[in-house]
This record gives structure tokens, sequence and C-alpha cells, in this order.
């Protein structure tokens, strides 16, 4: 259900974490202290995407000026033990998680910019409390659990988390306990985030670091940095959007959404053949080079400001053939995040995401301290001359890349997804329903959505359209070259997304994916 208020709202994946985050809301916090409330929560009711073993990507906007908070953890100085990088398991724990650093830099500017009074004591204290009680196995869980049984049951960390003391996996609703993690949380509220990195739980996770043989250490752990830095933007029809610079995607979102500038999709009919062909294209094209080029922009020659510009753009179009599909033959990048996003009653909001990469991360679990390690080290490319190849102290690519629209009439869209290479195709159905056709934000989540590529388990590159796309729609997309396969209506394959607005006239909005269980509130 769609939130409404003329203070603050609130949207997130799980009703426990938006609950948080308003009480927190309500008892004066800012838009960021609500997101670090509602991210803690997370990590406790919904470990299998995020955690604070991840990363963590912010976009903080006062309606003027957008600002991104990047917690991308970095290469260790040595390779895990054996010399390789594996898809799961301990050798593919092998970057620090900046997930925290990014909270300590988000709690300061709360405190410095928007004058929050609040504690990590306070903060935090939610979470404590549900992980100290048990927390109930949400569907989304229960779902992914089925689906990565076999992984589950090769990873013993996953096993204790997942399976009940017979070894059957925890079924929706059952409780779920986290001793350990509950210790660290009360040690992060007593110490403070940054202890994470350079106090007593940074001892105790280059301990486990030790014993995974991950590759990682204390010192690794200590070189972690969260970057503020200026969002990458473009001018699109009658406002700009906004997103995160490399190593993430986000410049591919915004160079696809540039080619269609020169378009007016408003003219086409809403969800026709010509609305998804273009699509379609447009994000096939820009997949196609992130995954030759993009970089640690440390370790890259990467030229954004050519990348975006008006005669890229021209070109990026005039490649678009309206008629033909271009043939889909690329490796696709499978990942899996949440999106939430807070506004204040100052109208301030903050946007992000945060992720293990893909869904359980490594699945393993660092020393006694309850924390589910990411695997986001499988993000490097295999070939070594690649500029994306592992190098010590390195951030892989990123898929993650929240985004923001600022209308020129005062109107503002704040918006995102789970789902790797789906992240730009379901931001772009969002961006379009949202500015070239105006629908409200309801519209625009239920809007039809499509995935090019493969998806989470199936091994085909074809183009997955959800069956409340019109049948003729699909004829017609094959008679241009699309290979085309029907996925059911409202299907989680397509992303988990979420989009807080704020209308000219200062109401605020905010809706989670129907296709999940997700929630918004609002203050009163």
């Amino acid at each position: 259900m769609k939130a409404s208020s003329t203070a603050g709202v609130i949207c997130t994946p799980h009703p426990l974490a938006t609950e948080a985050g308003l009480r927190v809301l309500d008892a004066g916090g800012t838009a960021i202290d609500a997101a670090l409330a509602a991210s803690a929560v997370l990590a406790v009711v919904y470990p299998h995407m995020t955690g604070l073993g991840g990363d963590a990507l912010w976009l903080l906007s006062n309606g003027r000026q957008v600002d991104t908070l990047l917690g991308i953890g970095q290469a260790g100085q040595r390779l895990p033990d054996g010399g390789e990088i594996t898809p799961r398991g301990p050798a593919s724990a092998a970057t620090t998680a900046g997930a925290l650093r990014s909270w300590a830099m988000a709690k300061d500017w709360s405190r410095e910019r928007w004058h929050s009074k609040l504690q990590w004591s306070d903060l935090l204290e939610p979470a404590i409390t549900l992980a100290r009680q048990g927390t109930p196995v949400s569907a989304s869980q229960a779902f992914w659990q089925i689906q990565r049984r076999e992984l589950i049951a090769s990873l013993p960390d996953l096993t204790r988390l997942c399976c009940d003391a017979s070894g059957q996996l925890l079924a929706e609703g059952a409780t779920m306990h986290q001793p350990e993690l509950t210790a660290t949380l009360e040690q992060l509220a007593r110490a403070g985030v940054d202890d994470f990195y350079e106090g007593e739980l940074a001892a105790a996770l280059a301990e486990g670091f030790t014993t995974l043989g991950n590759g990682l250490t204390r010192q690794d752990l200590q070189r972690t940095r969260a970057i503020h830095s200026k969002p990458l933007s473009i001018r699109y029809r009658q406002g700009t959007l906004f997103n995160f610079p490399p190593p993430t995607q986000g410049l591919y979102t915004l160079k696809a959404l540039n080619a269609l500038s020169h378009v007016a999709l408003a003219e086409y009919e809403n969800g026709g053949a010509d609305y998804y062909h273009y699509l379609v294209e447009a994000i096939k094209a820009q997949l196609k080079v992130r995954n030759r080029e993009l970089c640690d922009p440390a370790m890259g020659t990467l030229d954004t400001g050519d990348q975006l510009s008006f005669a890229r753009s021209v070109a990026d179009f005039a490649a678009i053939d309206p008629d033909i599909a271009v043939p889909w033959q690329e490796t696709g990048r499978p990942a899996d995040t949440v999106w939430f996003a807070a506004c204040d009653r100052e109208g301030r909001t903050a946007c992000l995401m945060q992720s293990l990469f893909h869904d359980f991360g490594s699945g393993c679990v660092v020393g006694d301290t309850g924390i589910l390690w990411l695997n986001r080290a499988a993000g490097f490319a295999k070939d070594p001359g690649h500029d994306n190849a592992w190098a010590p102290g390195k951030r892989p690519a990123h898929t993650l890349n929240p985004s923001c629209y600022l209308a020129d009439d005062g109107g503002q869209f704040y918006y995102g997804t789970q789902g790797g290479d789906g992240q730009p195709q379901t931001q772009m159905v969002l961006a379009t329903q949202l500015v070239d056709y105006q629908q409200p934000i309801e519209k625009a989540l239920l809007t039809p959505r499509f995935l090019q590529g493969r998806s989470f388990f199936d091994s085909t590159d074809n183009l997955k359209l959800e069956q409340t796309i019109s049948p003729t729609v699909g004829t017609e997309l094959t008679h241009r070259g699309h290979d085309i396969e029907w996925i059911p209506e409202l299907s989680p394959y397509t992303g988990l997304a979420g989009v807080l607005a704020i209308q000219p006239d200062g109401r605020r909005e905010a809706m989670h994916d129907p296709r999940g269980q997700g929630s918004a509130l609002g203050q009163a």
C-alpha cells in the first residue's frame, strides 16, 4: 500500500524495518537516522539480502542538491588461500565490507548538517531488541532458501542460519535466533560502528578471516573508506536524473536514458511494442559496454564526462534500430540487494541500497560475530587483462545504483530496485512511467516489466516479459527479432523496487513493490 503524508514517510522491503524507521522519525530523527535504524533491522530480519558484512550506497538530497556516499569495500593485499576467487564460500569473501563505513559517514552527515541529536544506541536499539527475542523467517527468505537448498547444505554457516535442529529448512514464520549477531549489534551500540574496522569487533573479524583463509587482514579492514562524491547527472525531459559514479553501473543506467531523451516516448502507446523495444535496445547496448569497461575509477581511464555528453547520447540513440532487435550474447551479472528510502518532516531524503552481492553473499559467517560476509569479490573479472581484474586494494565493478529525479517544477522521485542486470532495466521502466507518462507511483510500480538476459536460475539469454504485457505486443516484439519468454505477472524476478515521491505541493508519498512483502508508512 502507498503511504502519503505532509510530514515524513519511509518504505522498506520488510514491515519491521519500516516500523523501526517510522519510530525514529517520530522521535525527531532525520531521514538518515530512520534509514540507519531500518538498515540495522534489515540485517536481522532479511539476512539473505543484506547485512553488516555488505556494501552500501547512499543518495542524500535536500530537494535542491544531491550527494552520494559510496560504502564499497576493497580487495585485500593478497588473494585467498589457494590463490583464486570463487563464486561462493571463503574464497569469495575476499573484499572488505564498506557498509558500516558509509553508516558512520551518513551518521556524521545527519549530526553535522541535519542537526540530529540521536545516538548509535538509539538507532540500533530496534535491531538489537528483534535479534535478542528472535524474528520470524520472511516469505522472501523462505523462497530463497528453497531456491538455494543445495548451497545451504554445502555451507555449514548457512545451515545454522537457515535450518532447524533436524536439518530442515526453516519455514516462513518460524523463529530465527541469532545470538552472535545480537552481541555484535550491542557492541556497535556501545562503541560506535567504527569499532567494526578499528576496535574489538575488528579484532574478532580478523581472527575469523584467518580461519576462513579469505586473504583479508585487520589492516585491510582499517584501510576501508567510504567516499563522498557528487553524483553523475543528465538532463531528462523537464528535470535532472541523478545516479552513482563508477565503479557502480549507474553510468550505464543514465546513458540508456540519455539515448532515449532523443525520442518522444510519451507519443507512443504506454506499454506498447515501441515502448518496450526502445527501452530494451537502449539498455542492451549499455550493458554490453559496461561489461567491457566498468572498473574502479582509481585504476582505470573511464571518462564519465565524455560518456554522458550530448554527442555520445546522439550516437547511442542513432544506433538503435526501431524495427530490429540486436542479438544478445552478453554474460549477465546476477546480484541481490535491498532498496529503501526515507524522507523527514523537513523534506530531506535518504535513498540507499545495501547488499551482500548474491543472495546469502559468500555463505560464510566470520568468526563468532554472527556477520554473514559478502561475496562481492566474485564481481571481479576473471580475465587478468581486464580493467576490472583483481588487484590489491581495488574495488570491484558494482551493480548497486539507486537513482533520483528532480523536476523543474519541484517534484522529486527517489527509486531503485534489486536485481543485478535487472536494476537498470527496471529503473528505466520506473523513470519513464513517472516522468514521460506522468503515472502515479502505484501505477509505475505495477507497470509490467521486462528482463533481458539470464534471470536468477534459468540459463536462457532471452527477453522475459511479465504476462500482463499484451500478447499482441509480444508478437510484435518477436517480429522485430526479440526472443520472447513469458514469466508470471508481478514476478519477483524483475526485482523488488520502490519509489519515494515528493510532489510540487510538498506532499510525500512512498510505496514498495507489490511483487514483495515490503511496506510504506507515513507520519501523522
